[in-house]
């Protein structure tokens, strides 16, 4: 397998956004009668779509769900992005796979906007060539429909997406790319536990080792140097 285009999932994954997360997550099911959760409870949340946690942690009726989402969203905006920052080695990484001319793209189940107004937060939006997320009423945020997207939006833009890879930390990510038909990388530095590796071709345990290993694939460009 040779791969020609790299999709990153971003929480857990490019960055480190449970404290915002679940600061906002805590305050939002409190505010809506659920019970007082401690953050670290609610790291376990940290990927999947935010309306599936709402909806189980609080009691909160189908039909008032959009409410608590709006609300937690408000938050998120207002205070818990700020609360979050690039792991590790994922700048070098992203540096190094951009010198090899390899296309990257974010593919996450957070929405699109918020995803967007993180990378640029942070300064990692020039990275990539698309960004791929849950629309503004949270459709389409299911994890093999934000990756096809992803390599819609590559292929349209002339990248080469015949060998796609999936970098993620979650089991979601893992299934979902697997329904998507891609090959995925366990992220091992994120918030998943060890068994949620299952069904990924490769774990790596930091940024530096996802690089080496996607190196052993054949991805172009010379030799990857160790991130500073």
């Amino acid at each position: 397998m040779r791969v020609t285009t790299v999709l990153f999932d971003l929480d857990g994954t490019l960055i480190d956004s449970a404290p915002g997360i679940t600061s906002c997550l805590a305050e939002t099911i409190r505010r809506f009668g659920g019970p007082a959760l401690k953050p670290a409870t609610l790291r376990a949340f940290v990927g999947p779509p935010v309306a599936d946690t709402l909806r189980t942690l609080t009691d909160v009726p189908q039909s008032g769900l959009s409410e608590v989402i709006e609300h937690y969203r408000a938050l998120y905006l207002e205070r818990g992005i700020a609360e979050s920052s690039v792991f590790p080695g994922i700048r070098e990484l992203l540096g190094m796979l951009r010198e090899r001319g390899l296309p990257l793209a974010v593919a996450t189940s957070k929405r699109q906007s918020h995803a967007r107004a993180i990378l640029e937060l942070h300064g990692l939006d020039s990275s990539f060539a698309a960004v791929s997320g849950a629309a503004e009423d949270e459709s389409a945020s299911a994890k093999d429909v934000v990756i096809r997207a992803a390599l819609e939006l590559l292929a349209g833009g002339g990248a080469d997406t015949a060998g796609p890879m999936l970098i993620g930390d979650r089991s979601f990510d893992i299934r979902g790319a697997a329904a998507a038909g891609v090959p995925s990388m366990f992220a091992a530095w994120g918030y998943g536990t060890t068994s949620e590796a299952e069904g990924a071709a490769l774990v790596a345990t930091d940024p530096f080792e996802a690089g080496v290993l996607l190196q052993a694939l054949g991805a172009p460009g010379s030799k990857v140097g160790s991130p500073a």
